[in-house]
């Protein structure tokens, strides 16, 4: 059964990972042909993970439905950053998620603001066309607001619902797997101490990240962001990445929170 479940996983992701390449009219033969081998890939080791009674590298994953939640923030932002993308190409102006995207973009116009940093940065010094400026601007706002909309709400209702859902069988090794414990460190201070970091780096990302096409790649950055899978993939892992370190944060605090409990119990 074990096994069984991690296959359908496995698919999963080979269909999220598809789904640009099978929507998008500019999307080549070529294109689909890697979103695939890409796909394969990472579901194979989603299929190892999910297969073996021992721990891994993935967080909480004898926890649900923690991973379900980041799987569905996942496909919900490439869906409708693909849909966003699809729209632009086949020039439907009137379309509703276009009128939503451009909302999203006017509300988050603002000093400071993650999606407006990104895109002037990414712009700046940089020969795009009007499309890809429209795409780039459209869809980074829509991911904005799907990625960290649907984070902070799924976080919000594991700290309101009972979980982890097993907490006498709860196993902090097995859903933390990266988190090294020595003899006599606290574990609710070291648990903290992880979720503030965490907090910090996915804030620091949000900021950061777009740096990364841009410094010293100059002749990169044109090339990606005109390609239109390029930018569903680059506005959806923009905001994901943080977006899951917050997640990872926040129900780090809460098992803190239950251990410290349980001591005081």
């Amino acid at each position: 059964m074990r096994l069984l479940g991690a296959i359908v996983r496995g698919f999963w992701v080979v269909a999220v990972v598809a789904i640009p390449s099978l929507l998008l009219p500019s999307a080549s033969q070529a294109s689909l042909e890697f979103s695939l081998i890409v796909g394969a890939i990472i579901a194979v080791f989603t299929i190892f993970e999910y297969g073996t009674e021992s721990p891994g590298f993935v967080d909480f994953r004898f926890a649900p439905p923690y991973n379900r939640f980041r799987v569905f923030t996942l496909a919900t932002q490439v869906i409708i950053t693909t849909l966003i993308v699809r729209s632009v190409e086949l020039d439907l102006s009137g379309s509703d998620i276009l009128e939503w995207s451009q909302r999203a973009a006017e509300k988050l116009d603002f000093p400071y603001s993650p999606v407006t940093w990104a895109i002037d940065i990414i712009l700046e010094d940089a020969r795009f066309s009007d499309t890809a400026a429209v795409l780039l601007v459209y869809s980074a706002s829509m991911s904005f607001v799907i990625g960290f909309g649907l984070t902070l709400l799924f976080s919000i209702l594991l700290w309101l619902f009972p979980w982890p859902l097993d907490r006498a069988n709860f196993n902090l090794w097995l859903n933390l797997p990266m988190l090294h414990i020595k003899d006599g460190v606290d574990i609710v201070k070291r648990l903290r101490r992880d979720a503030v970091f965490n907090i910090v780096l996915g804030a620091a990302l949000i900021y950061g990240l777009p740096y990364i096409p841009t410094y010293g790649f100059d002749w990169l950055t044109t090339g990606i962001f005109e390609n239109s899978q390029a930018i569903v993939w680059a506005t959806t892992l923009w905001i994901f990445i943080p977006g899951g370190l917050l997640a990872r944060s926040l129900a780090m605090l809460k098992i803190a929170s239950i251990i410290r409990r349980a001591q005081r119990g």
